[in-house]
């Protein structure tokens, strides 16, 4: 895990953004099992904390995930469905715009709505966010979020100001951060299973993100 002196450190480097009266938009990406959920919710909740108000919150590129009806109208939908999680089974034309509305909302009273995902129905879910102007720092986390290559380059390009990669400090440590998540969400049955899911899927998703991606502002070690 990050160590608490440098969760403190980017706490305090995102309050003085938070102070500076322009929104400041964070994309955070690293490989599946890097811990970068949970690592900018840690963050954007200590900035509320200590600024004594909701000016921080995070978008999770989830809600981007194609639904399963698209996923079984494709040509291969057993492809499809094994491939859940790579970059071309994401509505990504739709992110991009979203993050382009999130960056420009700061200015007046408009609400920018995010959707989520509901892991239980294994779907996305519209409206689910709310973006405020009073979200000074916004912290926008996914795999993708840092990819290069069209249709995803303008996030890090020129939407974001900042570029953070979560890097896991061995590959051991994200693989068994997998290995649990896939059996914890039914998408494995035994570590067996979960193994083949990260060789055939996260290791191919996690090269592409880190292959294609733009150069990071910081690379924090997880």
């Amino acid at each position: 895990m990050v160590a608490g002196n440098l969760i403190g450190e980017l706490v305090d480097y995102l309050l003085q953004k938070a102070s500076s009266g322009r929104r400041f938009i964070v994309a955070i990406a690293g490989i599946a099992g890097s811990g970068k959920s949970y690592l900018s919710e840690h963050i954007s909740s200590a900035v509320n904390v200590r600024y004594g108000a909701e000016v921080s919150i995070v978008l999770p590129m989830d809600g981007f995930h194609l639904t399963k009806a698209q996923l079984a109208s494709m040509d291969d939908p057993e492809v499809a469905f094994a491939r859940r999680g790579a970059p071309w089974t994401f509505d990504a034309v739709r992110f991009v715009e979203l993050v382009r509305q999130v960056r420009s909302n700061s200015v007046d009273d408009s609400v920018v709505w995010w959707p989520s995902f509901d892991h239980a129905a294994g779907d996305p879910v519209e409206g689910m966010i709310a973006v405020r102007a009073s979200h000074r720092v916004v912290l926008i986390e996914g795999l993708y979020a840092h990819v290069n290559s069209e249709p995803w380059a303008a996030v890090g390009g020129e939407l974001a100001d900042e570029l953070w990669w979560v890097s896991p400090r061995s590959r051991d440590i994200s693989r068994e951060r997998l290995v649990q998540r896939h059996i914890a969400t039914g998408l494995a049955h035994n570590r067996d299973e979960a193994a083949q899911r990260i060789a055939d899927n996260d290791s191919i998703n996690g090269e592409f993100a880190e292959s294609r991606r733009h150069r990071p502002t910081r690379v924090i070690d997880n």
